[in-house]
């Protein structure tokens, strides 16, 4: 009987350690839910990291509001984003937040939050290319780059089939080939293309004219998740109306707000 009761006490130990394992506790000793987000930290001001390695940027504010709303601890994943939907769907995170575009292609593989910005593509382009306004891009003549997995090489594939599409895991090496006439435009945000306009001012230029069929940045999170999509949802309508946008747009933003009224463009966010 004692030796019964010793292999209980011990069995009861080890369930409760394994217990403590998979909870997160707070600093009063309560379990604490955590949501993982996904996002690739190479993108600022909107997913980055600051000089100690810390995620931080736009859409680290957005999350973090959104645990707020949801009463749970956030959890940033950096991920490489062609990466990003195959770790939701294996549960390595629970919902992306990395300026990612509602595409029909992507809503085939998880569901989307109401847009929480509005999206747009513009064009870097060579100073000698062919290419004047995006009308001119569905052309075999056309070199197109683009970072592999963005939304820049899914609108290439689906809108200029007869182009020729230079896909690279950098952004930067798009923006290269690009600037030293190896391709003759980059399809990126219109805040992205500016900076690698200023970076490349001697052999590049911008075509500041949106694409068309693009929707707005969204939320992604698993199929079927419909409580939770709702409750993002939701969180989203709020955080437009509340001085949630007012203070990420204040933190990072101003200096960006104000290049984009410099171009004559509406910011998005």
């Amino acid at each position: 009987m004692k030796k019964f009761l010793w292999l209980l006490a011990i069995l009861t130990v080890l369930v409760s350690v394994a217990s403590c394992s998979d909870a997160n506790l707070d600093e009063t000793g309560e379990e604490h839910s955590v949501l993982r987000v996904g996002m690739e930290l190479k993108y600022p001001p909107f997913e980055t990291k600051d000089a100690s390695g810390n995620p931080e940027g736009v859409s680290v504010m957005l999350a973090e509001a959104l645990g707020d709303y949801l009463d749970v601890e956030i959890e940033i994943v950096d991920t490489a984003y062609a990466s990003l939907i195959p770790a939701l769907e294996q549960g390595n995170i629970d919902i992306i937040i990395s300026s990612m575009t509602i595409t029909p292609a992507r809503e085939e593989l998880v569901d989307f939050s109401i847009p929480y910005t509005n999206s747009q593509l513009m064009l870097l382009a060579h100073k000698d290319s062919i290419v004047q306004s995006p009308d001119d891009l569905n052309n075999p003549e056309v070199v197109i780059a683009s970072k592999s997995g963005t939304i820049g090489a899914l609108w290439a594939a689906e809108n200029a089939p007869l182009a020729k599409i230079l896909n690279v895991e950098e952004e930067a090496s798009a923006v290269l080939e690009v600037a030293q006439g190896s391709a003759d435009v980059f399809i990126y945000d219109p805040l992205s293309i500016i900076r690698h306009h200023e970076n490349y001012k001697e052999t590049t230029r911008t075509i500041l004219e949106p694409l068309p069929n693009t929707k707005g940045w969204g939320i992604a999170m698993r199929k079927g998740e419909t409580d939770l999509k709702n409750q993002i949802d939701a969180f989203i309508e709020e955080a437009k109306t509340d001085g949630t946008y007012e203070t990420i747009r204040e933190a990072y933003l101003k200096e960006k707000i104000e290049e984009f009224e410099s171009y004559g463009l509406e910011f998005f966010f």
